[in-house]
């Protein structure tokens, strides 16, 4: 008799326990100078760790990078969440962590470093978040979304983004959240066009409050990889 194996869906959950790792380092850096700082810890882990690049030869993995690349108050950081917070051993098993950033070696040193259980789930009250440079919308989508009627019509559009690129990160770690997603946005946020690679998006720093419980530095949206979409709880 052969048995046949069936994939089965992950079961839904009102919440999930997820491993939350971030490390500041002791050098100031602007947010422009992240893919450099990105290039240069690849570099010196190898480009065989994957999860640091999100790449597989030429082809780009799709999914929500387990490791991370930041700008927390003007220091360059990395957030890992799961997986990512066993492969960041890779980068601090070297002799030294100096780094060469856009032909600059730079001496580095830990300023802070923190790893704990985080439990993600959905509140019965709503929390309070900032995200900053969050790319919700490219060039095109930009457009439509100027010429809408009203401000209550781009808040909700804006609110139904981010409830997407909140369904992405749950996804990102095998969170199938049983129970609805609640984003409210009081008013029309500052935006400006910013140039990414050969595109111009939309990035918007708003405030929101939802009641998904969210780790503190993760990204949302495009691009969280490379720094943009950092979200923080304010209350």
């Amino acid at each position: 008799m052969e048995i046949m194996e069936t994939m089965q869906k992950p079961e839904k959950s009102v919440s999930m326990e997820i491993k939350h790792f971030v490390a500041i380092f002791d050098f100031e850096m602007e947010r422009r100078q992240i893919p450099g700082f990105r290039g240069a810890v690849i570099k010196k882990v190898g480009e065989e760790n994957v999860l640091f690049h999100n790449h597989l030869g030429e082809q780009f993995l799709y999914g929500y990078p387990l490791i991370q690349y930041k700008t927390i108050q003007k220091n360059p950081a990395m957030v890992c969440i799961n997986q990512g917070t066993e492969e960041i051993i890779k980068f601090f098993e070297k002799v030294n962590w100096d780094l060469t950033i856009y032909g600059e070696r730079i001496e580095t040193e830990i300023r802070h470093i923190s790893f704990d259980y985080f439990q993600c789930g959905l509140s019965p009250v709503l929390l309070r978040y900032k995200i900053w440079n969050w790319f919700a919308l490219n060039e095109e989508n930009y457009a439509k979304f100027s010429a809408m009627d009203s401000d209550a019509e781009k808040i909700e559009k804006l609110r139904r983004i981010l409830i997407g690129n909140m369904l992405s990160y749950a996804k990102g770690i095998q969170w199938n959240v049983d129970g609805e997603i609640r984003v409210e946005i009081a008013r029309l946020p500052r935006h400006r066009l910013l140039s990414f690679k050969r595109y111009r998006m939309a990035g918007f720093d708003l405030e929101f409050a939802t009641n998904m419980v969210l780790p503190d530095f993760i990204g949302l949206g495009k691009s969280v990889s490379r720094g943009f979409g950092l979200i923080r709880r304010i209350g």
